[in-house]
């Protein structure tokens, strides 16, 4: 049974016992219907003629006044513990109501749950706010965190794609100094082997035209250019029909041994 339900029954209860006491102060607070037929009767016919009669009469109209107000006295004052003043409510919780509860007991019981309901409510209200607050202070701060996460990768992925970029430029950057140097290099060999090659020609040709000319001593160079399987050997028996020139070509050609290498050139000195 729900708290309103509880509630409604209680009220009815306690309406039915308020209507029952008025009842019963209105039955016994007025006369009977043939007490006052009696009454109009006597009255009709003159004043009573003994005294005794009267008497009685004023007794039992006051005798139930008597009672009844004896019995709205003992109602009004409070009983502690008493089950025969007590009306059982069946329900779950077998809550009793006292029978000599008043309207203004009864009205301030049913502000005191009212009031009582409604502080309830306004706490399970409050508390379902502050619920919702929080839940709503939560979503916000993991949408926050979210924010504040995807912004940093963001960062971080545009970072990394510019150092990405960065040292690629850097490696193409190193790439083409090195060709560069490499061309250089190559250029400056090339060069280098030319000029070395023009300058071995001006030799050459200086050596001819000094070996062309009679020396001091009365010799006369011939050059002469090694053929293919040729020795000194034959070279001196060409030149001078003995083995005796092969000392005078090593000493002209500034020779220690007796190799000699296809299209090498030789001084060959010959007596004039």
């Amino acid at each position: 049974m729900s708290r309103v339900q509880k509630y409604e029954k209680e009220n009815d209860q306690a309406g039915e016992l308020r209507s029952r006491i008025e009842r019963q102060k209105a039955k016994s607070s007025l006369p009977k219907r043939s007490k006052v037929h009696q009454n109009k009767k006597k009255k009709s016919k003159g004043k009573i003629k003994f005294p005794m009669i009267q008497l009685l009469a004023l007794f039992f109209i006051l005798l139930p006044i008597g009672f009844y107000t004896l019995y709205t006295y003992l109602q009004d004052r409070p009983v502690q513990g008493t089950k025969s003043d007590q009306v059982i409510l069946s329900g779950d919780d077998n809550e009793s109501i006292p029978t000599t509860a008043t309207a203004e007991d009864l009205k301030g019981k049913e502000s005191a749950k009212a009031e009582e309901e409604k502080e309830k409510e306004e706490a399970e209200a409050k508390a379902k706010q502050e619920a919702k607050e929080k839940a709503k202070a939560e979503q916000e701060a993991k949408e926050k965190a979210k924010a504040k996460q995807e912004a940093d990768e963001r960062a971080r992925a545009e970072q990394e794609a510019e150092e990405k970029v960065k040292a690629q430029q850097e490696a193409e950057a190193k790439a083409k100094a090195k060709q560069e140097a490499e061309e250089k290099a190559k250029a400056k060999q090339i060069a280098d082997e030319k000029a070395k090659k023009e300058a071995a020609e001006k030799k050459k040709s200086a050596e001819n035209v000094q070996a062309s000319k009679t020396d001091k001593e009365g010799y006369k160079v011939v050059l002469h250019t090694v053929q293919g399987q040729e020795t000194l050997f034959r070279i001196s028996m060409n030149y001078y029909k003995s083995q005796e020139g092969i000392a005078l070509i090593k000493e002209w050609n500034g020779l220690n041994g007796n190799e000699i290498s296809k299209g090498q050139v030789l001084k060959i000195p010959i007596k004039k």
